[in-house]
């Protein structure tokens, strides 16, 4: 028996506006933010060297991420996104759980994107004034919201400009970064790695100057710098041919992302030291201004706005979107699975605005009056716990699929499309246990913050539980055109 249902005359379906390979740039665009640029130096001067250890471990498990979803995306495609399966597969109490957790991140994060924007603008124009920061940060949020609540071809159109010219930035600092290290300019002679791997220490003490664990208890800042890829997903299900493009993309971004973090990130080792990271100036700008290439120091400042913007804009998109697929699995309150004559799901984009208003108005304060200093750095570590959480529930879904597939008599090597390959079945459940041990590491340095973020996870779960036992929770599953429930697409064959 079909489960597909109607949840009243005013819902439609979310627009499907966005072509293939603007799906791989918005991908890209939610993960090369601001934290990318400026919390890359913070990083750094974390870890020392050890960052490039902790980016593999993340690229593996992005790629676990990535893989797993592809799966689920096309042989049981969902507009819910991840959400969806989270519900179907491990039960709706840690669906809306890890669906509010994945909103609560990018509610948190769009508008500490506002507050960077307009730090960068306001040291580029080397202004004092506190009423230009703040109308540099209002409108940016304002910008972000006209462009949100146009149809979604308006937004891919826009968001894959901006992630193309991110990626053009990221490739002249590549090119200019290997010149300095092999002497071409910038520097007199081929540097090698003695700039943080000379001297009296061993090749370890080098590579680890604050010791090896810092690499797991750390690990959340690095998670966040990376998340976005899930956002591939969000937009694929709006994509004009879904079952070519998504396991395209996803498998694409994880490579591209390699690419474009790694081999940066090996560079800045390798000529600039380690101890001089900050969070206070991109670290590529101060790179180029220590080998006197002023003109790249200000190309790379400059880039930070539209990586801030790019990202903030791509994080909104992604919010909304998860917040409607929570309405539409009777998740969230039911005003919220309203969707606009052109395919925009405009109530979440009203509700999740607001929210993001009143984080910006705590941001804006903390930063000119100095009450909350350390604002910046809570709100990534937070939006690490909490969007990591999104990476597990996909990947537990997968596994959970699979082992409910063998269940009822299927095979999954032979009767999955776009699935995870035999060799790397084992990659996605290892992927969520990493997460979760890095997660668990997080109590060791911050207390407060992961006190935060687990609350994000829990208050809607307990609000959940007492609607079920008041008999006051909407239980509605919604399937939409081209949807099909596991059960009917798997019926049990023994």
């Amino acid at each position: 028996m079909s489960q597909k249902q109607q949840s009243s005359s005013e819902h439609n379906e979310l627009q499907r506006g966005i072509k293939s390979w603007q799906v791989t740039f918005i991908g890209l665009g939610g993960v090369i933010g601001s934290c990318y640029f400026l919390g890359l130096g913070l990083t750094i001067q974390t870890m020392g060297p050890a960052v490039l250890l902790a980016f593999a471990i993340v690229a593996v498990i992005i790629y676990a991420v990535m893989v797993a979803y592809a799966e689920l995306l096309v042989n049981l495609p969902r507009k819910g996104s991840f959400v969806s399966y989270t519900k179907e597969f491990l039960g709706p109490q840690w669906s809306i759980g890890m669906g509010w957790a994945f909103w609560c991140n990018w509610v948190a994060y769009v508008p500490s994107e506002a507050v960077a924007m307009a730090t960068v603008i306001q040291y580029l124009s080397g202004s004092k004034s506190v009423v230009f920061y703040i109308a540099c940060a209002v409108g940016a949020m304002v910008a972000i919201t006209i462009i949100n609540i146009a149809s979604v071809d308006i937004f891919a159109k826009i968001e894959s400009g901006l992630a193309i010219t991110k990626v053009v930035i990221i490739l002249i600092f590549v090119v200019v970064a290997f010149g300095i290290w092999v002497g071409l300019w910038g520097s007199d002679e081929f540097l090698g790695g003695k700039i943080n791997f000379g001297g009296e220490v061993d090749f370890a003490q080098a590579l680890f100057p604050k010791g090896a664990l810092i690499v797991f208890t750390q690990m959340t800042l690095v998670l966040v710098t990376c998340q976005g890829t899930e956002i591939v997903g969000l937009a694929a299900a709006e994509s004009q041919n879904p079952e070519v493009s998504v396991p395209k993309a996803c498998r694409s971004v994880t490579w591209r992302l390699i690419g474009l973090y790694m081999i940066p990130i090996l560079l800045i080792v390798l000529i600039y030291p380690w101890e001089l990271g900050n969070d206070e100036n991109p670290i590529f700008a101060d790179v180029m201004n220590r080998y006197d290439m002023g003109f790249f120091g200000f190309v790379m400042s400059a880039v930070v706005i539209i990586a801030a913007f790019s990202c903030a804009n791509t994080g909104f998109y992604g919010t909304v979107r998860a917040m409607y697929g929570l309405a539409v699995e009777g998740l969230a309150p039911k005003f919220l699975t309203k969707v606009t004559r052109n395919g925009n799901p405009r109530n979440c984009v009203w509700f999740t605005l607001a929210c993001m208003w009143v984080v910006l108005v705590i941001g804006l304060v903390s930063e000119i009056t100095g009450f909350l200093e350390s604002l910046y750095g809570s709100l990534l570590s937070i939006s690490g716990f909490t969007g990591t959480l999104a990476w597990i529930g996909i990947c537990l879904s997968q596994v959970v699929m699979r082992k409910r597939l063998k269940e009822r008599g299927y095979d999954p090597k032979s009767c999955l499309k776009a699935k995870v390959a035999d060799w790397l079945a084992w990659l996605p459940m290892t992927g969520a246990i990493v997460q979760c041990i890095a997660l668990i590491m997080l109590v060791l340095e911050d207390q407060l913050v992961f006190g935060i973020a687990t609350a994000c996870v829990v208050i809607p779960m307990l609000v959940r539980w007492i609607g079920v036992k008041t008999g006051k929770a909407r239980a509605v599953k919604v399937l939409e055109e081209g949807e099909i429930a596991f059960d009917e697409a798997f019926p049990r064959l023994k």
